[in-house]
This record gives C-alpha cells, structure tokens and sequence, in this order.
C-alpha cells in the first residue's frame, strides 16, 4: 500500500489524454470500478430508514430530535461536497487527483458506521443526540471525500457519449450488489426472526460487517483503477485563491442551465426519497405489520428491478435521450411510492396480498431507480463537457459534487421532515427502551404515517419530473460539443 508521502507528492503537468480516453474500457476494469459503490451503498439501508427507527424505537430519542441529527448531518456535509469536488479538481499528485481521497477516507467511513449503531444504553437526552450527531458527521464526510473523487472519476475515465452511460451502468450494478448484502446481512442474518428489529443487539455486529465491506470497496476501487491514471485530465496549473477560488468555481458552475436544470430536478427528487425512506422502516413494521424475512424478499425483489433496470436503461439509452430515460425512472419511483399505500388504505388489496403488492411495487422502484440514477448522471457528465466548451475549464468534481450537495440536503431536510412527521402525528418514541411503559399506538396515527411514508413523497417526485423535463441538451448536442472540444485542443496543441 502507497504510503502517505508517496500519495501526496506532487506530479508535474501533462499533456491531455483525449486519445486514451479514447480506447474502450474493458469489462475487468469497469467492474474494478463500480466495486467503489459498495463504500456507499452498503450504508444506505443503514443510513437510510434503519438508522431512524433505531434511534426513535430503540433509543428512545424523540423523532424531531433523530430527524434533526440525520438532517443537520446531510445539510453540512452536503456544504462539504463542493470543497471538496474544488479540491480534488485543482489536485495534483503522482496518484492523480481522485485516488489519493479515496484511499484515505475509507477507515474514518468504516468504523464511524460501526459506532452510530453502537450507541451505549445508558447515554439518553443531549449526551445521545451528541454521540449520534458526531458519528453521523464522520460518516457524512468521509464519503464525501471518498463518494465525489469517485464519481469524478467515472466522468474521466471516457469521453465517449455511449460508453459513460455504460460507466455508470457499472456503477449500478454494484449498487445492487451493496444493496442485497445490506439486505442480507439485516433481515436474513443479523434482525432475523421474529420482530427481529427490534432487537437493539443485533445493530452493531450488522454496522461493523457492512464496515468491513466499505474497507473492501474502498481498496480495490482505489487501487485497482490506479493503473488508469492516463486516462485523467491534468489539474489546472494555477491551484492558488482557496476559498475564493472556490467560490468563484461555484458561480461559474451554476452559469450552465443545464447543471441547474439537473441540480434542482435531483434537489427535490431526493427530498420525496429522503421523507419516504426514512419513514420506510417504521411503515414496515407498524403499517404493513412485515416480519424481517418478509422485509428481506421485498428488499430482494426491489434489487432484482434494480439489476433489470440497468439494461433496461442501458438499451433505452441507446434509442432514447437521456433525459426520457431519468423522466421514465423518476415517474416509476413516484409509481412505487404512490400505489401500494393508496390501495392498502383504499382497502383494496385482499387479505394476504399485501407482500405481492409491495414487490410489484419494489420491482418499478428498483427499475426506476436505475433508470433515473444512468441517465441522470450520464446527464451530468455531458454537462461537464459543456462546461468546457462554455467555460474553458474542466469542473468534474464540482459537477458530481453538485448532485451529491443537491442529494444530500435534499435528504437531509427530508429526514428532518421525517422526523417532525413522526412528533406531529404523535408517534411513540422509546417503545423497546427497557422500563418504557407498553403503549397502543392508534389506527389514525399508523394511517397518517402511511399517507406521509407514500402519496406524500409521491407528490414530491411529481415535481421533480417537471423540472427535469425542461433539460433540452441531447446526443446531437454532446457530438457538437465534443467536436469543439477536440478541435480547440489540436489547435493548442
């Protein structure tokens, strides 16, 4: 393993690498690369509807007070994201400007994940919001300064317009892989049983396992794309201003209309998710009554959709703009939100029909959630190059680091919604703290939970598909952007 003088030392100037970037990717390295997903996406279960169910259920910390730490978390790390997407693009060392954050984030991300969710019993009040809060933060910001190189990275590695949505395709896949061994390692081996999420225990040996699989993706991702440092674009000579240079960067940026288009459609579609995710836990368990294997198939079906949507979209990709591939997916998370709830609560689906209903609706999640994540962030890569084209300037890491701002407080502000959703409808918290009195939780309660978790989050993702549906740029765009592009740097050259 490199050691830190040799992942921080300077790298001289090099000429542009169009020509490598060029040359296809095989299959070998473009699974070396999406390996990097595990490091976030073995998190998001945890992260996601299981760290607020553990904190309000079994902590016993109020809802407001869980949704404040999840979201004030998201909200600052998110202000991080775009220091850090400056940072790695003005970067220069013998590693390259991506791999020498990826390498050295893991750890911090690895075991901050096993402390959130092993919280001493005897900590309540502000000494648990504290102990959350610092934990959160480390986590937060280590994938940040892991999560946007990393994205950056899959924008350099191609310049081909096809083959980027093939890049993030392989991304995809390894979203599933990380989602289903989140799943497994949850509901079929550490939660199983009956009620088995309720048990407090059983949290922290699933948090250090998925910690352990961070460390895995983290290094082979890191150090098996080391090898494609020729692939890269040159840091700009010129790296001085600090925070006035970033904040200049960030102006520019937001002078492309494309980007904002992009910015404020995923803004608000993550705000839906983060409202209904984090509200997913408790939905299961107090709404649709699931046991944790119950749980598990349905989490399985939505990655089965999840696998299938990254050749759907893929082969939609090649037929469709982009944009109508991410409209498509965006619509059938807004289905899978809005469906299910509305007919439970409609009373009509039959008695013992209610695990079906819910894998029919994983299974338009999980194609949607491809579809929307490919096109988006092929999207997003094609921007950077119009970024060059308007600009003169090469802002990967700022763009990703856009989408990730955008992602992240969107999901903060939704887990803050979330957990004001659970005080204001007075759900119970504490309910498996050992003393806590037993506590029957009324019918309208659960209902409203239900409407919130669904239909509501729904409404949400309806606008961000009319604001994504005014992004205009398409494969004709990109091929004149690209040609200007290679011609401004023969004729520099």
């Amino acid at each position: 393993m490199a050691n830190v003088d040799d992942i921080i030392a300077p790298i001289g100037p090099h000429a542009d690498n169009h020509a490598a970037r060029s040359q296809r990717l095989g299959i070998g390295t473009l699974a070396v690369y999406g390996s990097g997903m595990l490091v976030q996406d073995t998190l998001g279960l945890g992260l996601g509807s299981l760290l607020l169910f553990y904190l309000t259920v079994l902590c016993g910390m109020s809802g407001s007070a869980a949704g404040l730490a999840l979201g004030a978390a998201l909200v600052v790390d998110s202000f991080i994201d775009p220091l850090v997407g400056s940072i790695s693009d003005n970067s220069r060392s013998r590693h390259g400007r991506r791999h020498p954050f990826m390498i050295l984030s893991a750890i911090p991300i690895a075991v901050g994940f096993g402390m959130l969710f092993s919280i001493p019993t005897q900590l309540t009040g502000w000494g648990l919001f504290a102990f959350a809060m610092v934990m959160l933060m480390v986590v937060r910001v280590g994938l940040s300064f892991f999560q946007v190189p990393y994205i950056a990275l899959g924008a350099e590695l191609s310049d081909d317009y096809a083959e980027r949505s093939t890049i993030v395709a392989s991304r995809v896949l390894f979203t599933v892989v990380a989602g289903l061994a989140a799943a497994i390692l949850a509901y079929g081996v550490f939660l199983k049983g009956h009620n088995g999420q309720l048990n407090r225990a059983a949290y922290s040996p699933y948090a250090w396992t998925c910690g352990a699989l961070v460390l895995v993706g983290a290094a082979v991702s890191s150090f098996g794309t080391l090898n494609m440092r020729h692939r890269l674009h040159a840091a700009p000579e010129d790296t001085s201003g600090g925070l006035a240079r970033v904040l200049a960067e960030v102006v520019e940026v937001f002078k492309n209309r494309s980007f904002c288009i992009l910015f404020s459609s995923c803004l608000i579609l993550f705000i839906g998710l983060g409202v209904g995710g984090q509200l997913g836990q408790h939905a299961n368990t107090f709404f649709w009554k699931l046991q944790p294997p119950q749980i598990l198939v349905i989490t399985l079906v939505v990655s089965v959709g999840y696998f299938a949507g990254v050749f759907i979209a893929a082969y939609l990709s090649r037929v469709w703009e982009k944009r109508s591939v991410a409209v498509l997916g965006i619509s059938l998370i807004g289905v899978s939100q809005f469906g299910p709830v509305s007919l439970k609560l409609a009373g009509l689906i039959p008695a013992g029909a209610e695990v079906p209903t819910l894998m029919i609706g994983g299974i338009c999640a999980g194609i949607g959630a491809a579809s929307a994540l490919i096109g988006f962030q092929s999207m997003m890569a094609d921007a950077a190059d119009e970024h060059e084209h308007l600009f003169g300037a090469r802002r990967e890491g700022l763009y990703f680091a856009g989408i990730s701002f955008s992602a992240k407080a969107s999901s903060g502000i939704g887990a803050i919604i979330a957990g004001l959703i659970l005080d204001i409808i007075a759900f119970p918290h504490g309910l498996q703290v050992p003393g806590a009195p037993h506590v029957t939780i009324p019918l309208a309660t659960i209902q409203k939970l239900a409407v919130s978790h669904g239909p509501g989050a729904a409404i949400i993702t309806a606008v961000s598909v009319a604001i994504l549906t005014l992004y205009r740029r398409g494969k004709s765009d990109h091929e004149e952007v690209r040609a200007a592009l290679v011609a401004k740097r023969e004729k520099s050259a």
